[in-house]
């Protein structure tokens, strides 16, 4: 009888289902764009982060304060860290609205010292400081992320130098020192010398006002024993004021004055009430 072989049976490796592909590349692609997001903008992640990381300590602390105030302000201090080296630390300071005050003056009320991320910066707090100099009336402080201060100020007005032991110092109408000066006056402000001048220099300041002619080449308005005043011109001409009633005599003066032409002579003066 004739012998029938069987066929040999060989094992063969079927792909894999070709439904499954698609979800594997799909997966990839997404990897690779989140790989490239986060190259991309890394800085911003971080940013994120310390901010929902800030919302999370101040929603602790305002639940619970008193339990929590140590442990706060452990994890500020690092929240602190975190967002300056996110990109937060205030490298940016805008000012504006100062003409007397000194920047060295003002950086110090800011309160700049060291990495101090724009989140954590007390801005109340240094508005106070800056409020706080003599010679500033109010200030606006605005945060500008990521990283600048906008700061608006409004200086107290002088209204002359006042020059005392060889200083000088802008003063306002009250008498009070708003700031030294270091090159001894301010153009267009009048110079009063001696103690106790200014205290009255505003007083002095009003009477003069309506007669332009005493104000012409004033150089200076000494005070005299803290009684009475001086007024000093630039041709040597010296008016010696009495210590009372001294609003009476300005229209007679004026008028002599003018009369005499007593600019470009050198006198003492003495009024009578």
């Amino acid at each position: 009888m004739r012998e029938i072989k069987k066929p040999q049976s060989r094992a063969l490796a079927l792909p894999a289902p070709m439904y499954r592909l698609p979800a594997l590349r799909k997966t990839n692609q997404l990897v690779a764009r989140g790989q490239r997001a986060w190259v991309l903008h890394k800085r911003l992640g971080v940013q994120l982060v310390a901010l929902v990381l800030m919302v999370l300590i101040l929603g602790v602390g305002m639940i619970n304060r008193n339990h929590l105030v140590n442990g706060t302000t452990v994890v500020t201090e690092r929240a602190a860290s975190l967002f300056a080296q996110a990109g937060l630390a205030v490298s940016e300071v805008s000012l504006s609205g100062y003409g007397l005050t000194k920047e060295s003056a003002l950086f110090e009320a800011i309160g700049l010292q060291g990495n101090i991320s724009l989140v954590n910066f007390d801005a109340e707090a240094a508005r106070l400081r800056i409020e706080a100099l003599p010679s500033i009336e109010s200030a606006t402080i605005r945060k500008i992320y990521p990283n600048s201060l906008n700061i608006e100020l409004v200086e107290k007005t002088p209204i002359a130098v006042w020059r005392i032991d060889g200083v000088s110092f802008a003063i306002d109408a009250k008498g009070d020192k708003l700031v030294s000066l270091e090159q001894g006056g301010i153009d267009g402000l009048p110079l009063f010398i001696g103690d106790g001048a200014a205290d009255d220099a505003a007083k002095l300041i009003a009477a003069l006002e309506p007669h332009n002619v005493l104000q012409q080449d004033l150089l200076a308005v000494s005070r005299i024993g803290d009684r009475r005043w001086d007024l000093i011109y630039e041709t040597g001409l010296r008016i010696m004021l009495p210590e009372n009633g001294v609003d009476q005599p300005w229209q007679k003066l004026w008028r002599w004055m003018l009369k005499s032409n007593c600019w470009h002579v050198t006198l003492k003066f003495w009024i009578f009430v």
